[in-house]
């Protein structure tokens, strides 16, 4: 029953559409003999050209049916009966011109050919004048235009001033592009009025096109003139839409926008028309992540296939804001099996409501566990045997582990020997530890636990046939207990945004970006290697704060505080990526570096574990904090 109600709408469909064909092939038929019939008048009631031709046939029916025939022929081979001219723009124009051009040039020809077949046979011809033929060309062409663009403008003036423009908010915009991303936007505003964005003026770099128009449009600047072009035109929005924009010129153009204390909105990038094709605009909101840090590196597929593809991967600490990702990128390049190893019950159970929507749940296993249990993290690896292992399980957050150095003691160190030890045990091929800059000179417990477990990585992997590395990387925009989120709940609910200094600065990157580069940084694991990816610029934590309290629609300092708090215990004013003895190399991915790290005597440091042990077991907190900071010495800690 209900294939065959959708067989029957489908044939309804169908009738429609032949029905309005029909109705515009007979509606062109009879305007291009009016149009034929006047070209004719004018040319027979004109005094200059009645003087010149003598002989001047009155209505030739030929001459006609010829006419009207090879003009619908031309307009059905461009396509012309097929659109829906309510939301025409200038592709469907073009396409209206040239069927004409091609309309002249065709019963041009045929007028010749008749002449030239006459001349030789004796056989009666007619006169089809050269002008007769293109006056007519040009009054089909407009009878022909008019009849489709009336419906355009009725649609548009009924949303206007109809019955519905009550029911319609009107949103006065300032386009800033006046380039293909613009031209497509200002013309989706003119066709779609129903959605209420009324242009009312274009801003774009480009000289030559100031004081120009798009669809009607003006074109009144350059960008800087943003304040200007406010303060003339009082828009309710600013839409960027600028095609391929680079962070650089988002972020130059946000921060000059974010002064008129006008709401910014941009539109996607986009390829052609058919994607501005549907009835409803789709802007998005600015991210953080759009302003901050450089363009994103491509993605080296090559290195991806080393890396995961076709393996049996499994990620330590797999809910957690980098782990996550790591599965869900693991998945999208194609490993074989997922092992998701975690002890967060909530997270695993949100993840796993994520992955069953988007993933065949026979790719991936979940595992509860802790990796301080090597017990349990040895029968997984046992039961699945992974080839490479994303260890990312950690504690990360700087001022609770000031309270507690012995659990990141606990966690971080041991917690990463206990997966080394099973994956060796297990022939894993690859282990990667997910490190930190908050492990270069740390002042913070939680810095200096990260930095010990790099130097266990760079000592066990110089003698291990298993491949091992740790990446190093900074802060990323998004995560759990981040400052982005809580600087946005605190924006929510009103302010004051708490900040703990303000020159303080730190290394930015988006999680999908981060997670995609040490993915691609397991091609590279071998003896031990400390790899650190390429984080742009740091950015000041206050420039931080004030640009997400204007994509919140808010000014910074007015409508919003920013209150300085003071440094935490542990805390930086800034974080570094490697340290001033150690030398970097190039990999093959231009957004990962390799640090040549000072050799570690094994012997020493194996002491130096027994001796955690010991504290750590004995719940030492003060002996823990006093020999982390013994063996990872630091000017900063304060």
């Amino acid at each position: 029953m209900e294939e065959q109600k959708k067989q029957q709408k489908k044939k309804n469909y169908k009738l429609r559409r032949f029905i309005s064909i029909l109705i515009s092939v007979l509606l062109d038929v009879g305007l291009c003999a009016l149009a034929y019939w006047i070209a004719r008048t004018i040319l027979y009631f004109d005094p200059f050209l009645k003087s010149v031709w003598i002989s001047f046939e009155p209505f030739n029916i030929t001459a006609l049916a010829v006419s009207v025939f090879v003009t619908v022929a031309s307009l059905a081979a461009f396509d012309c009966y097929t659109a829906i001219w309510k939301y025409a723009s200038r592709v469907e124009l073009i396409k209206m011109i040239c069927a004409y051009i091609t309309t002249i040039v065709i019963i041009t020809i045929f007028k010749y050919a008749v002449y030239f077949i006459g001349e030789m046979t004796a056989m009666p011809t007619y006169n089809y004048w050269e002008s007769h033929i293109i006056l007519y060309g040009v009054f089909a062409c407009m009878f022909t235009l008019a009849w489709r663009f009336f419906f355009s403008i009725v649609h548009y003036i009924k949303h206007l001033w109809g019955k519905n423009a009550k029911r319609i908010k009107i949103t006065r915009t300032l386009v800033i592009g006046a380039g293909f991303a613009g031209s497509l936007a200002v013309a989706k505003f003119i066709n779609h009025p129903e959605d209420g964005y009324i242009p009312l003026a274009i801003l774009d770099d480009d000289p030559e096109k100031h004081g120009h128009k798009i669809y009607g449009v003006k074109v009144v600047g350059a960008i800087s003139d943003v304040n200007k072009a406010v303060k003339n035109y009082a828009p309710d929005i600013i839409v960027i839409a600028i095609n391929a924009i680079t962070k650089s010129q988002l972020r130059h153009i946000h921060d000059m926008c974010a002064t008129t204390g006008v709401p910014v909105k941009i539109i996607p990038n986009v390829s052609n028309a058919e994607e501005y094709s549907q009835s409803n605009l789709s802007f998005q909101d600015i991210r953080i992540e759009d302003l901050l840090g450089r363009e994103q590196f491509k993605v080296k597929q090559e290195l991806m296939d080393i890396s995961v593809k076709d393996k049996v991967v499994c990620v330590t600490g797999g809910a957690g804001s980098i782990g996550s990702e790591l599965c869900r990128q693991a998945l999208n390049f194609g490993c074989k099996h997922l092992i998701i190893f975690d002890y967060h019950e909530n997270g695993m159970f949100f993840l796993n409501q994520e992955f069953v929507r988007k993933y065949d749940p026979s790719r991936y296993t979940l595992i509860i566990g802790t990796v301080r249990e090597k017990e349990k993290v040895l029968e997984a690896f046992r039961k699945y045997k992974p080839e490479i292992v994303f260890h990312a399980a950690a504690y990360k957050h700087v001022p609770m582990m000031e309270i507690a150095p012995t659990e990141a003691i606990k966690t971080n160190l041991f917690g990463t020997k206990n997966v080394i030890d099973s994956a060796e045990e297990t022939g894993v091929e690859k282990f990667v530890l997910i490190s930190t800059d908050k492990a270069v000179n740390p002042s913070s417990v939680m810095g200096a636990s990260k930095r010990i477990t790099e130097m266990l990585i760079q000592m066990r992997g110089r003698k291990s046939k298993m491949k091992m590395a740790a990446v190093r990387f900074g802060n990323v925009l998004g995560s759990n207990g981040s400052v982005v989120p809580i600087f946005l709940q605190q924006i929510k609910e009103g302010g004051p945004i708490t900040l703990t200094d303000r020159n303080i600065k730190r290394y930015f990157m988006s999680i999908p970006e981060a997670v995609k580069l040490v993915l691609q940084t397991g091609a590279f694991a071998d003896s031990g290697e400390v790899f650190v990816l390429d984080m742009g610029e740091p950015v000041y934590i206050y420039d931080l704060a004030c640009s997400l309290i204007r994509l919140s629609g808010l000014i910074p300092e007015e409508d919003i505080k920013i209150e300085i708090t003071g440094l935490r215990p542990g805390e930086k004013l800034f974080e570094e990526l490697r340290y001033d003895k150690e030398l970097v190399d190039t990999t093959a991915h231009e957004g990962v570096f390799v640090n040549k790290l000072q050799d570690i005597d094994e012997d020493e440091f194996n002491k130096i574990l027994d001796e955690f042990k010991t504290l750590t077991e004995n719940e030492d907190e003060d002996g823990t904090e006093k020999k982390i900071f013994e063996v990872v010495p630091n000017e900063y800690r304060h």
